[in-house]
């Protein structure tokens, strides 16, 4: 994706001076027009914004672009700064609760309970002249304590509570600090959180972050040095942008890092957080409430296994592998604090395990105060274990279980046992890194060995010395279990047997052989979007042979295929290893469909352009097209969860179900009447070349085990047939498992996960993993982070990093929308940063390309990419308007799905943005120039830097260089090609 502003950066090139920048600052208000009352930072404008040290004219470029921008509506000068250690602190909170029953009448008569008719002590509550609730100082008379004076600071405290609009208390006092652990027991017991920064206690109705800047005495205040007329400009831009939020700003909402849609209230952050308890409630009254409540779940547990439908349901479950192993697993989960079970397909494991554990604790009469979390690499596994599991305990979803994952959640008060995605548990850990409540955390599929998962198992690994009581079980049908064993000090491994029926397996010389399907260099062509680079000098250097092409060259070398007929031989002579073959699929499913029982067909492809462009083939086919006699599906990480389900629903009588999906379908879902698989072999990977420091995602060929899981998703209710697309020597030459991420991806995200749960060094981190990335790719990492101003010369989170951390998207796409929200072109920014986070909306069919490039240029104008696309948006929300949506996609070759992702995202980052505090309500005023197209160049530039390169003339051609010298090649369906000679820069996403 290319933006370009030749004129733009002419023009700021040559008009604010700036002074070798390194820190661009903008002023922070004063101290005492904060007021007392925290107002916390998601709430105001933060007032640094850090950039990097720029060395080159092409970087002087960019941070031009960036400052020059603001200029518009006011500018800041650069200085250099550096911010001091954090003070240590001290941290209480309230106890966890599970208790539904207290109503608002009770509270309200808990609360007066703690009313005392003494006269409170002189002290100011006045509202400041920007809004702000001003500070509360504290003058007992002296020699009294908090503790002798407990009724005055119960009354301070049912104030507080009152109050709708004050949401702490702030002392300095020496007393104060002195007597924490008294009043802040006192606070507990009244639902309020506690927390003490050096030398300042603030008590609060909401959760506190461990480090707050405002409090902070040593936090260095630094002076902007401008010139007069540069001065008054910022003067007024913020005073003005000040001002608006005061006006704007009528309440606060409560700290939190995303959104639900679910019909379940989740009141806390990620509806992970643990609940406050009743106000005023003792040890022993909690104690109570918790035991009678403990004895409602079991009762309930047991009426329901004494139904007639319960008896039928775990009669079922009696069945699977998994149920006869759980007094195993049960003893061996009171007695470790660790194990590991390797269950292999089939057995159960996922939905039962949890169970049995969640079962015991309430036959037990410990239900109430059992918390488990069972992560799930991908949203549609949380989702549909979650379900199933429910449907199991004769429940409804949300009641003792329930799921969380990314835009959408259901969780209820009761909820006893929470799958989510790994992500949200690593988002509850940056705010509890204890995990208080938690008695079970459930690991399931590590053998994937994502970025999130070896980086949860460093941190649960150092947190278990600290939770003693804490278990942890992870669970993977296919692992090297002694390889995590011995990572967690020789943890006890469990077998468990899986139960498939057989399936047949054919390679592509028995599938060749079988069919007589005959394979030609012109058959074998998929040009399905995915245009080749286009080279643009003769000087291109010679392309590397692919990991495909290595991989199968000395294999069919050495392979033998005698026993074969003359035909097939001359075939599989023609066979192109670098293509998915969908007429070979399409061949195939017909195949099928015509000659095979009755049975759903799961076809394994490598990402969303195979799945759409092989959807679109077949539904053009007579047979596969006819909704009468097939039905066709496709399943993908990007879809909606709406559509994602559709694909576990049976389809009606004489119709056969064919579903596309990627390698989500190999472990994380069961769709259980699939009795044939098409498993193309290849899967899109990200690798990283840590040497070049560039990543890419390329197909690669898949590893034994991932062909394996492919294999057994046709066994799982009868016996099935597996077709590989690949020979068998091929097979033979893959490796035994898949290399983790965290070794072969950029690890700039990962970075800042780690500084921001305050984990030490980050290199020291990494060296503790599973497996440890290589230096170069964490000191490449850091080095970025520095680049972009997200990591100070001593590695730690500077303001720009903290805010970077609440947002779940690149570092660079981040930073564009912190970007956009202080110059007030949020919208465009919105869709733009959307648009790079999912796959191109832009189809381009083989067979259609002029027609597909000719709608995509009348959206460019002025050849942006960037722009292209958020004029494409636009487009579409006025033609949904009008209920014409669906049209205007298929008449200007846009996905629809790609659109309403965006769409979805959009609405997700506003979200938390808004919880970030650089936004409010008001949407108007954050687009006060989404209108101006130069300052969406300079933000889109600025927030890609240093993905930037310089177009570079010779005599009979050009190139395009980035900053490190590199020579970068572009995609011939991107628009900035179009104007090489006219534009001098270009900002990209490498």
């Amino acid at each position: 994706m290319l933006s370009s502003s030749p004129s733009l950066f002419l023009h700021l090139h040559n008009s604010l001076p700036l002074q070798n920048p390194k820190t661009l600052t903008m002023k922070d208000r004063p101290r005492s027009s904060y007021g007392a009352v925290y107002v916390p930072p998601h709430h105001r404008l933060r007032s640094v914004i850090t950039t990097p040290n720029y060395t080159s004219s092409a970087a002087a470029a960019v941070a031009t672009a960036g400052s020059g921008a603001g200029a518009g509506a006011g500018a800041a000068d650069i200085v250099d700064s550096k911010p001091r250690e954090p003070p240590q602190t001290a941290v209480i909170s309230p106890r966890q609760t599970h208790s539904p029953y207290l109503q608002q009448e009770q509270l309200h008569n808990r609360i007066s309970h703690f009313n005392s008719p003494r006269p409170p002590p002189p002290c100011d509550d006045s509202v400041s002249e920007e809004g702000s609730d001003r500070e509360l100082d504290f003058f007992p008379l002296p020699g009294a304590s908090p503790f002798d004076n407990i009724d005055e600071w119960t009354r301070k405290f049912t104030m507080l509570l009152r109050d709708k609009e004050k949401q702490e208390f702030v002392s300095r006092e020496k007393k104060d600090r002195r007597d924490f652990e008294q009043i802040s027991d006192l606070a507990s017991r009244m639902g309020l959180y506690s927390h003490l920064y050096a030398k300042v206690v603030v008590f609060s109705k909401v959760p506190l972050p461990n480090y707050r800047f405002d409090l902070d005495d040593r936090r260095p205040q630094r002076e902007v040095a401008l010139p007069l007329g540069l001065l008054r400009r910022v003067d007024s831009y913020f005073g003005e942008y000040l001002s608006q939020k005061s006006k704007t700003r009528e309440s606060y909402p409560d700290i939190s890092f995303s959104r639900s849609n679910s019909s379940c209230s989740i009141a806390t952050d990620e509806g992970l957080f643990e609940q406050p308890e009743p106000l005023g409630a003792s040890k022993s009254v909690m104690e109570k409430i918790h035991q009678r409540r403990s004895l409602q779940l079991r009762d309930q547990q047991r009426a329901w296994q004494e139904s007639p439908e319960g008896r039928k349901m775990l009669e079922f479950r009696r069945s699977l592998p998994a149920y006869k192993e759980k007094n195993t697993l049960l003893t061996a989960v009171s007695q470790n604090q660790v194990i590991i079970v390797s269950g292999e397909t089939g057995c159960g494991k996922t939905t039962q395990i949890p169970q049995f554990i969640l079962e015991s604790e309430m036959e037990s009469v410990h239900g109430a105060v059992c918390s488990i979390i069972c992560t799930q690499p991908r949203r549609i596994s949380a989702m549909s274990v979650s379900e199933r599991v429910a449907s199991e305990r004769g429940e409804k979803l949300g009641e003792s279980v329930g799921y969380k994952v990314r835009l959408e959640g259901m969780k209820g008060r009761d909820t006893h046992l929470l799958f989510c995605t790994t992500g949200i548990l690593l988002r509850r850990l940056l705010i509890d890194r204890n995990l208080k409540g938690v008695t079970h955390v459930i690991v399931d599929e590590i053998h994937e060995r994502g970025m999130n998962e070896d980086f949860l198992l460093i941190v649960l690994k150092d947190l278990l010395p600290r939770r003693p009581e804490l278990r942890l079980i992870l669970m993977s049908a296919t692992l090297d279990a002694e390889l995590f064993s011995s990572y967690f000090g020789g943890a006890q491994i469990i077998p468990i047997p899986g139960f498939t029926y057989p399936v047949r397996t054919h390679f592509l010389e028995n599938i060749l052989e079988m069919t007589g399907y005959k394979l030609t260099p012109y058959n074998q062509i998929d040009d399905y979007g995915q245009e080749k680079m286009w080279k643009m000098s003769k000087q291109a250097p010679r392309k590397r042979k692919s990991q495909i092409a290595s991989v199968v060259e000395d294999a069919l070398r050495a392979a033998d295929f005698k026993e074969y007929r003359p035909q097939t031989r001359e075939s599989l002579s023609c066979w192109n290893p670098e293509c998915i073959g969908f007429n070979l699929i399409e061949y195939l499913l017909c195949y099928i469909c015509e000659n095979e029982k009755p049975g759903a067909v799961l076809v394994f492809m490598t990402g969303w352009d195979d799945i759409s462009s092989l959807k679109d083939k077949l539904q053009a086919h007579p047979l596969l097209g006819d909704p009468n006699q097939v039905l066709l599906l496709a399943c993908h990480g990007s879809m909606a969860s709406s559509e994602q389900r559709l694909i576990f629903d049976e389809p009606e009588d004489g119709v056969r179900k064919i579903v596309l999906a990627t390698n989500i379908a190999e472990t994380s879902i069961t769709i259980n009447d699939v009795v044939f698989v098409l498993d193309c072999g290849k899967a899109k990977e990200t690798s990283y070349d840590a040497l070049n420091n560039t990543p890419c995602l390329l197909p690669s060929w898949i590893s034994k085990v991932s062909a394996q899981q492919r294999r057994g998703r046709a066994g799982r209710v009868q016996p099935g047939e597996c077709y590989h697309l690949y020979p068998r020597c091929v097979y033979n030459a893959f490796a035994e498992y898949q290399l983790p991420e965290i070794l072969r991806t950029p690890l700039q995200s990962l970075c800042l996960q780690i500084k921001s749960l305050k984990l030490g060094s980050i290199s020291e981190f990494l060296s503790r993993a599973l497996q440890s990335p290589e230096l170069l790719a964490v000191r490449n990492a850091i080095d970025y982070l520095k680049i972009i101003g997200a990591l100070d010369e001593n590695e730690g989170l500077t303001v720009l990093g903290r805010y970077l951390t609440m947002l779940p998207v690149e570092p660079k796409l981040g930073k564009m929308l912190i970007l956009g929200a202080i110059f007030n072109c949020l919208d465009p920014v919105l869709t733009i940063v959307s648009g790079l986070s999912v796959r191109d909306p832009f189809l381009t069919p083989f067979d259609k390309k002029d027609l597909a490039e000719a709608a995509k240029y009348q959206f460019s104008r002025d050849y942006s990419d960037h722009l292209a696309l958020v004029r494409a948006y636009e487009g579409w929300i006025d033609a949904e308007r009008d209920l014409a949506g669906y049209e205007y996609c298929w008449r200007n070759f846009l996905s629809v799905q790609s659109i309403k992702v965006i769409d979805s995202l959009r609405k997700e980052f506003f979200s938390l943005l808004k919880d970030t505090g650089l936004v409010d309500g008001n949407t108007t005023s954050y687009n006060a120039w989404s209108h101006d197209e130069h300052l969406v160049r300079a933000v889109i530039c600025y927030g890609l830097y240093p993905g930037i390169c310089s177009v570079v003339h010779n005599e009979k051609s050009f190139s395009l260089k980035s900053m490190e010298d590199g020579q970068v090649f572009l995609y011939s369906s991107m628009l900035g090609n179009l104007k090489f000679r006219t534009h001098g820069w270009f900002s990209m996403r490498r």
